[in-house]
């Protein structure tokens, strides 16, 4: 059966014939979309599972004025990003699907404010892996990361919150293959194994001298540093390899961190492996 849903913006309205069960909306009309249109064809489609089984998304109600205050009040501005906002004043958020349970609201909530000082999980899987927002230290929001623990890798996920929904529409359709898939069936180990954005303090700093002020607060040389600032999608570091949780620091603007070096133990050897 097609169905034709129609999105509204301001005095701009866009028509997309789409089917509800087999979802042919192609990814270059996704990409146009705003976010709330994205959302839309979210809660109006029907998905099927890989045991062939019907399911729709369990939308959450739109935050209260009130709860937007209270919610205000975890940002590090004091202030909603204006994207999490506009989506909060429709829904909270969703169950009942991969990830787990996908919300906007959950400020500050991941447990490494070492890797992502400000931050909003996204999503959770059920299994101790996050999908998590990036703030600045003004509130905005920026890139989306998944923060894997076994093994313990820090990944570039989605560009923003619009390619994380596309990300996350894809999943829904595509449960087989897909991009989120991939980066948590093969990405996660790649990372692992070749920590190919990670150098040493001493090597980073020879490429990159105007870096000088900030790494001198770090002395000696049992340090490295991972570069994330290129931000293309799967592109991470493997923090398990560090000394994560008392001897990391990230930049105040950039993605890159400073970590401090570990002894290589028996986990580590063991997941060089996989």
């Amino acid at each position: 059966m097609m169905h034709r849903i129609r999105f509204q913006e301001g005095s701009r309205t866009l028509s997309a014939l789409s089917s509800l069960r087999n979802h042919h909306i192609k990814m270059t009309n996704l990409v146009k979309m705003t976010n709330l249109e994205l959302i839309t064809v979210l809660r109006e489609s029907t998905f099927t599972n890989e045991d062939g089984e019907d399911y729709q998304l369990e939308f959450e109600p739109a935050l209260t004025a009130q709860e937007l205050q209270e919610c205000a009040k975890r940002f590090p501005n004091g202030s909603i990003d204006s994207e999490v906002e506009e989506i909060l004043k429709v829904t909270k958020g969703w169950d009942r699907a991969w990830p787990e349970a996908v919300y906007f609201d959950s400020v500050n909530e991941f447990g490494f404010a070492e890797l992502l000082p400000y931050s909003v999980t996204l999503g959770t899987d059920g299994l101790g892996n996050s999908w998590v927002l990036d703030l600045d230290s003004a509130g905005n929001a920026g890139k989306v990361f998944f923060a894997c623990h076994d093994p313990a890798v820090l990944i570039v996920h989605s560009q923003n919150i619009t390619e994380y929904l596309i990300h996350l529409l894809d999943s829904y359709r595509n449960p087989g293959a897909c991009h989120v898939n991939n980066v948590q069936d093969h990405i996660i180990y790649d990372v692992w194994k070749h920590d190919r954005c990670t150098s040493k303090k001493s090597d980073f700093l020879a490429a990159h001298p105007h870096y000088h002020e900030f790494l001198s607060q770090f002395s000696g040389e049992e340090w490295s540093v991972a570069d994330l600032r290129g931000g293309q999608n799967k592109a991470g570091f493997a923090w398990g390899r560090y000394d994560a949780t008392n001897l990391t620091q990230r930049h105040p603007t950039e993605m890159l961190w400073v970590m401090k070096n570990n002894k290589r133990g028996f986990l580590n050897r063991l997941m060089d492996k996989k």
